[in-house]
């Protein structure tokens, strides 16, 4: 069977909005969450910080047009779409004769137009709720809107897995491309940052007061963020017939449920264990054989410890490679975390370096792991296993082979 491998990457992150910037913020250590202006005197919220995309330069990517049609996920979507298409080196009008799937990841779709929506009935404006801006909040609009644009006629879906979505967007596009269904997928997750979602975890107490200190003793929770990633994934055989840049060939995927709770991980990190076990052996390799795993890590007390105890559960207490979260940076971006997780996994292979777990003081005795602690370091890396893990226990892994060995 021909191998399915990563030719083009986009993002837009609060790290960055091109896969340069991104690189840059997140090897060197930086946070780019702070205080929300808009709740910092609001007395309703404990916790006033967030991340947010401030850099609004992606914008020229989306037709003007397209802006009045889709909301922002959906904006997103199409502007990481196209500089990922770009990455790879393939030309809008070349889709026309490709079978081209989309698979994207969302937890809270096109939830800023239902926070819209919400403030018109409050003010009882309901003559501003036409049918076109009740057609903006679909969320099937985010991968028809990226259908539209390039102008594709292949299969859509939306992923509904949680924060673990952008793995399944991914695992799902692996297995189009193995039935021979497609010959191009554009994978990936977005989410926008929304009140929802931060009134949500307000509620949860799952927030951090100040920073994002995953796998720290003093961790007390997560940031908030937002973003979206695209990957574009085809056959190895026609990336070497175009003569592609192959970032990386995705060897195993691993996607279970741990079955336990709405909202809270498996105790012995069962969902966690299995998806990353199933990713090794679809890969065909060795636990040994991974040099470095990009961690879910989201900072609260409950998720560090059980996926940590997850990957001693596979790789042996004192045999787990290094480990890092970019969410101690970016925060937590929801259905996006996957894929922007991968795709500054797969920058580390390419650049030999293992981007850090910033905000790390205390070590934990629950996770006595190297998360590569604040500093950015120098590795050679054959293998990545990235983690994504999601409410209502979905898990999700992702092997990874360095395209350049």
């Amino acid at each position: 069977m021909d191998s399915v491998v990563i030719t083009g990457m986009g993002v837009i992150s609060s790290a960055g909005t091109n896969l340069e910037e991104f690189w840059k913020t997140l090897s060197s250590g930086t946070i780019t969450y702070k205080e929300i202006e808009e709740y910092k005197d609001d007395n309703n919220y404990r916790i006033k910080i967030g991340a947010r995309v401030a850099d609004n330069s992606w914008q020229v990517l989306v037709p003007n047009q397209y802006k009045q049609i889709y909301g922002k996920a959906s904006q997103y979507s199409i502007a990481a779409s196209i500089s990922a298409l770009e990455n790879a080196g393939l030309a809008i009008e070349d889709l026309s004769h490709l079978r081209v799937a989309i698979v994207l990841s969302t937890t809270m779709g096109e939830i800023n137009i239902e926070e819209q929506l919400s403030m018109i009935k409050q003010c009882e404006n309901y003559e501003k709720i036409t049918k076109e801006f009740l057609e903006k909040y679909r969320t099937d609009n985010i991968v028809s809107a990226i259908s539209n644009i390039l102008n594709t006629s292949g299969p859509i879906y939306v992923v509904p897995a949680a924060c673990a979505g952008g793995n399944y967007a991914v695992g799902f596009g692996k297995k189009l491309l193995e039935w021979g269904e497609v010959d191009v997928v554009i994978a990936g997750g977005v989410d926008v940052f929304s009140r929802v979602a931060f009134t949500g975890f307000q509620r949860l107490l799952s927030l951090s007061p100040d920073v994002c200190r995953p796998f720290d003793k003093d961790r007390k929770g997560l940031v908030v963020g937002e973003g979206c990633g695209i990957v574009i994934m085809e056959k190895l055989c026609s990336a070497k017939a175009r003569k592609a840049h192959i970032y990386g060939e995705i060897m195993g995927v691993g996607l279970t449920s741990d079955r336990f709770h709405m909202t809270s991980p498996h105790p012995q990190g069962d969902g966690a264990e299995r998806a990353i076990a199933c990713a090794i052996k679809e890969a065909n390799i060795s636990p040994e054989d991974i040099n470095y795993i990009s961690a879910h890590g989201t900072g609260t007390v409950a998720n560090d410890k059980i996926e940590v105890k997850a990957l001693k559960a596979v790789f042996g207490s004192d045999k787990v490679p290094p480990i890092s979260s970019i969410k101690s940076m970016i925060g937590h971006p929801m259905g996006a975390a996957g894929a922007l997780e991968l795709i500054a996994s797969i920058q580390m292979m390419e650049r030999s370096i293992l981007i850090p777990t910033v905000n790390y003081l205390h070590p934990d005795p629950d996770c006595d792991i190297d998360c590569v602690p604040n500093i950015a370091r120098k590795a050679n890396i054959n293998f990545i296993l990235s983690n994504s893990f999601g409410f209502g226990g979905q898990s999700s892994s992702i092997i990874i082979k360095n395209g350049s060995k």
